[in-house]
C-alpha cells in the first residue's frame, strides 16, 4: 500500500526524501526569495490537524502560527525572533514546539528542512506561551521511567520520555518517547505525529496492512488507529498528540 493512503500514513527516509512539491515562494517576505517545497502525509476531518514535511530556502519572513505547532528541524540553519524579542536558535536534530499565537519572524541561514504538525484546536490562552526547544533528542538521557505498556501480548516492552509541553485541558502534548523490544496491542486514542529516530518496528494494522518503522521515518497515526505494535529493537521518537 503506498505511503500516503496507508491507515497510518508515513514516509520513510524523511531526511533524504526528494520527491517533494514545490509550494512557492514564502510569504510575507522580508528579505531575499525564501522558497518552500514538501508533502503532506496526512490531514485530518477538516484540514485538520496537518503533518508532513517542509523544506525552505535562505530568506527572512513574517510568521505567525494560528495553532500549536511541533517542528522537529533534521537540517538547516535558522533563528525564529518572536515580537516580544524571544529567540530561537534552529540546527539540525532541534525539536521545536511553537504554541498558538506566537508571531514574530524567521530568518534561513541555510536550507532547512523539518517534520511538523500542526493541531486542529486554536489556543485558549489569552497570551501564548514561549517556544520550547529540546536539541538531540537521541542524546537525552534524563529520560523519565513512564513503565510497563499495559496491553502487552509478548514479552516485557518497557517505555519512558520526556515531555517538552502539554497544552490547556490537556490540548496537545509533545515530546520523547522511547520503547524496548517487545509485541503489544495499540490503540490510538487521538491524532499522533511521530517521527521514528532510532530503533525498528512493525505495526501491523487491524485490516492486516504491515507498516514497517525504520530509523528516519515520519508517521501520523489517525484517532482510533488499532492493530499490535512489535518492537523489534528499541525505539526513540519525538511525537505529538492531540
Amino acid at each position: 500500500m503506498p505511503e500516503s493512503t496507508s491507515s497510518a500514513p508515513h514516509l520513510a527516509q524523511a531526511s533524504t526524501r526528494t520527491d517533494l512539491v514545490s509550494w512557492g515562494a514564502q510569504p510575507d517576505a522580508l528579505a531575499g526569495n525564501s522558497q518552500s517545497s514538501g508533502r503532506v502525509i496526512y490531514k485530518g476531518p477538516g484540514g485538520q490537524p496537518e503533518s508532513g514535511l517542509w523544506i525552505c530556502t535562505p530568506g527572512r519572513w513574517r510568521l505567525a502560527i494560528p495553532r500549536d505547532e511541533l517542528c522537529y528541524f533534521v537540517t538547516g540553519r535558522a533563528d525564529y525572533v518572536r515580537d516580544n524579542g524571544e529567540r530561537v536558535e534552529v540546527v539540525p536534530n532541534t525539536l521545536v514546539l511553537f504554541p498558538a499565537g506566537w508571531a514574530g519572524e524567521c530568518t534561513v541561514h541555510e536550507t532547512m528542512r523539518n517534520t511538523y504538525m500542526l493541531t486542529a484546536a486554536a489556543s485558549d490562552a489569552a497570551v501564548p506561551s514561549a517556544a520550547l526547544a529540546l536539541r538531540d533528542p537521541l542524546s537525552q538521557t534524563n529520560l523519565i521511567d513512564w513503565g510497563l505498556i499495559p496491553t502487552m501480548l509478548e514479552g516485557a516492552s518497557h517505555t519512558s520520555g520526556k515531555l517538552l509541553y502539554k497544552g490547556p485541558q490537556g490540548r496537545s502534548e509533545s515530546g520523547i518517547w522511547r520503547c524496548t523490544p517487545g509485541r503489544w496491542a495499540c490503540h490510538v486514542t487521538r491524532d499522533e505525529y511521530c517521527h521514528f529516530l532510532a530503533g525498528r518496528s512493525t505495526y501491523v494494522h487491524e485490516s492486516g496492512e504491515v507498516i514497517e518503522i525504520t530509523p528516519d521515518t515520519l508517521a501520523c497515526f489517525p484517532q482510533d488507529w488499532r492493530g499490535v505494535c512489535t518492537v523489534h529493537e528499541t525505539v526513540t521518537k519525538v511525537y505529538m498528540i492531540r
